[in-house]
């Protein structure tokens, strides 16, 4: 008499083709970067921005506090002036150092809490009184948004505020100095893409 054939190693093998599938979409997803960021503007209607072609950066006095629980990283301050020019020169405007600008740019980083982007993904099959469930965490533990970009513009003649944009979690606690560029780069895009107000 021939046995049947037993199902369950080919079931098995199934199963555990398509956890290792799962996981590694999640890793591959968690790899390639955040989002673009969750920002938020805010804008003086009253002002016509539209005459506005060139600005300089607002030189804050020394000794000023840092609002919103700065944080001193003078390299990713750095990271996000270089972003902040670059986008600025992309949308037609030009830092005017030698004469009077139409606005003034004033960035500032805000401080948040740590929030670690690892998950866990489990995959469970049986096989009557039978079963098995596989588990794992995906995603870096050590990757946590660290910081919030504030962008404000303010008109150079009034002094005044009249645009702001807040991009939270912007500012990642990358270990590739490289990978942290591109982030900054497209956090800071996006935060523009809304300046002057009624562009896109």
């Amino acid at each position: 008499m021939i046995a049947p054939t037993h199902p369950r190693p080919r079931a098995i093998r199934r199963g555990a083709t398509l956890l290792a599938v799962l996981l590694a979409a999640a890793t591959i997803g968690g790899w390639t970067g955040c989002s673009d960021p969750d920002v938020q503007y805010d804008y003086d209607a009253r002002v016509n921005v539209s005459g506005y072609r060139s600005y300089d950066w607002l030189a804050e006095p020394a000794g000023t506090p840092a609002p919103g629980g700065r944080f001193d990283n003078p390299i990713m301050n750095d990271r996000v002036f270089r972003a902040v020019e670059a986008a600025l020169a992309a949308k037609g405007y030009h830092r005017s150092e030698n004469q009077a600008p139409d606005f003034l740019v004033h960035y500032y980083p805000v401080r948040e809490p740590s929030r670690s982007q690892q998950v866990h993904l489990g995959l469970g099959f049986g096989f009557g009184p039978l079963g098995l469930g596989v588990g794992a965490p995906v995603g870096d533990p050590h990757r946590a948004a660290v910081g919030g970009i504030v962008l404000e513009i303010q008109d150079f003649r009034t002094r005044t505020l009249v645009w702001k944009a807040t991009a939270p979690g912007a500012l990642q606690g990358a270990d590739d100095p490289q990978e942290a560029d591109a982030d900054v780069a497209a956090a800071v895009r996006a935060m523009l893409k809304r300046f002057p107000p009624g562009h896109s």
